[in-house]
């Protein structure tokens, strides 16, 4: 079913920063629209009219000509970070095609990856990716900043950066046959850390709310959503929601989106001023890299099922 009146993800807009000054306002109002965001559905919609709209068009007929390529290509090894590099059409999810590159924003990352695709290079990929996620990471470090303040822990944004590994997911889903079900991710929650996840033209984004009904998160050129992973719900001490979420392929059509991932290197800890009276400890220091490894480790039976669980205190 589709979203109900009643429910709607708060919206931030990020495009002017002389609107978004520390202190200001605008700053104080971003901050609680962003919490409230976080807290009853574990996202929130970040509008950043900065990227040129042929960025946009670059990129996805880049991840077309990715997804164009052969299986026993597609399958090779593409990421330090655990967890699948490529995930293939199966039983279960016949329609979805996902693969992973590191580092996204840089010119080593996206060169890397590249070679391995394209053994003789293709520089209009490598630029396409890069010249998409420059402006993602740019939009996530100021959007980040808010969030971690609205929480009142501005203080450890910056060394919550220096920790962070930028992962870029790519997604296809073909369109279903008459067939096959309109399923074409089922629901979950997400491994990263914080996941931006941007649509091309065909919906199918659901976010699930508290009380079990989805709401549709259309796609716009220049709307990003902001979902909060597995880990942020664990750093948070339980006041966040990791963000459940699905894709149902209502339009029937072939549909790409990407997935902007961070993973912290190290242990993410719960912050003291997450911790008082009203919310006691819960969550033990996570290894993020050994938790998503454990995540996958079985084959995946684990990610549906909110795993950061297993480390309550």
């Amino acid at each position: 079913m589709g979203s109900q009146t009643d429910h709607k993800i708060p919206t931030v807009d990020f495009s002017n920063e002389e609107n978004l000054k520390p202190g200001s306002d605008s700053w104080a109002l971003a901050c609680k629209q962003v919490r409230y965001g976080l807290e009853e559905y574990g996202c929130f919609q970040a509008v950043y009219d900065k990227i040129p709209t042929q960025v946009y068009d670059s990129a996805f007929l880049a991840a077309q000509e990715l997804f164009d390529l052969p299986t026993e290509t597609k399958i090779q090894k593409t990421s330090e970070i655990p967890g699948p590099n490529y995930v293939g059409q199966n039983f279960n999810l016949s329609v979805y095609e996902s693969l992973v590159l590191d580092e996204p924003s840089t010119f080593e990352g996206t060169e890397s990856f590249t070679k391995i695709m394209w053994p003789k290079g293709n520089d209009n990929f490598r630029e396409s990716v890069r010249s998409f996620s420059k402006p993602v990471e740019e939009l996530y470090q100021r959007a980040t900043r808010i969030v971690f303040d609205s929480f009142g822990v501005g203080r450890l944004h910056e060394s919550n950066m220096e920790s962070t590994v930028f992962r870029l997911r790519l997604f296809r889903y073909n369109a279903p046959q008459a067939n096959q079900a309109e399923e074409g991710l089922p629901t979950h929650t997400d491994v990263s850390f914080i996941t931006v996840l941007h649509q091309h033209q065909v919906k199918g984004l659901q976010v699930k709310t508290k009380d079990d009904q989805y709401i549709d998160v259309k796609p716009n050129l220049s709307s990003f959503l902001f979902m909060a992973g597995d880990p942020f719900l664990a750093w948070s001490n339980g006041r966040a929601r990791a963000c459940v979420h699905r894709v149902m392929l209502e339009e029937r059509k072939v549909r790409y989106s990407f997935g902007f991932n961070s993973f912290i290197k190290g242990l993410l800890h719960v912050p003291q001023e997450m911790v008082d009276e009203k919310y006691p400890l819960r969550y033990e220091p996570i290894d993020h890299y050994k938790f998503v490894n454990d995540v996958f480790a079985d084959g995946g039976k684990r990610y549906s099922t909110n795993p950061i669980k297993a480390t309550d205190v």
